[in-house]
């Protein structure tokens, strides 16, 4: 069953008149990892923001558990916002540079969970560092005093307090080093497993969208090209653009 879809999704932007995204239409199943991958340009992160209710199509739907998520209101709509979480490419361009990490952590829960106490919520915290693999004294650092693999670990765990559904991890890692990058998507398989929560896994990068996902979507030029699953790539491509795609990938090895 799925928990997010879309259906005939467009987007135009209407200061310079782009089209964005043409006709998209895809779904994301309980507990399921699905890739996005194409090139910078081909609206990867304009259809994962729609997906996740940060921009509105031009035209098309969106839905959530079957339901239009522009339709919903109230403690609906406020689950729906809990249960879609993202994580962006630049965590500290999202952070606000004059809190503490334990207040970026914190300020969630407040939103959602205003009667919980700060002992608790400094308690909730502090585990959640640790499941990320983060000491509990970094809380007390600032975004512009932490590395950037360290500000991505604060991200997921800002994302896994509010315990989601869904999350949405756009270009998450493409600004980190090789090596910070494995860790992060060896974290990020970890939540899955552990969590059972469904990824939008948004990346430019073919291997490691094999690496994470079952299912991926290749869009080129605001369009989807063909969805392949990731374990037969090779077997089910048809289109030119998969193809070279696949060929780069392998290019790199």
């Amino acid at each position: 069953m799925s928990v997010l879809s879309c259906s005939d999704l467009s987007k135009v932007f209407r200061d310079n008149g782009f089209e964005a995204l043409r006709g998209i239409s895809m779904e994301i199943d309980e507990g399921e990892s699905v890739g996005i991958v194409g090139e910078s340009g081909c609206g990867k992160s304009t259809l994962g923001s729609i997906i996740g209710g940060l921009e509105k199509p031009t035209s098309g739907t969106v839905f959530y558990h079957g339901a239009d998520i522009s339709s919903l209101k109230g403690n609906d709509f406020r689950r729906f916002r809990r249960s879609v979480q993202y994580i962006f490419q630049d965590p500290k361009g999202a952070m606000n540079p004059y809190f503490t990490l334990r207040r970026v952590l914190v300020e969630p829960l407040l939103i959602n969970f205003p009667r919980i106490g700060k002992r608790k919520m400094d308690a909730m915290t502090e585990e959640m560092a640790g499941k990320v693999g983060l000491p509990p004294e970094i809380l007390d650092a600032h975004p512009s005093e932490v590395s950037g693999g360290e500000a991505q670990r604060i991200a997921i765990a800002r994302a896994l307090l509010l315990e989601p559904e869904v999350i949405i991890a756009d270009e998450c890692v493409s600004a980190l080093d090789l090596s910070i990058q494995a860790e992060v998507v060896n974290l990020l398989r970890h939540v899955r497993a552990e969590t059972g929560a469904s990824f939008l896994f948004i990346s430019h990068d073919l291997d490691l969208v094999r690496y994470f996902c079952d299912r991926v979507y290749v869009m080129l030029h605001g369009r989807i090209v063909e969805c392949l699953d990731c374990r037969r790539m090779e077997e089910e491509a048809r289109s030119g653009y998969t193809k070279m795609l696949l060929g780069d990938a392998y290019g790199k090895h």
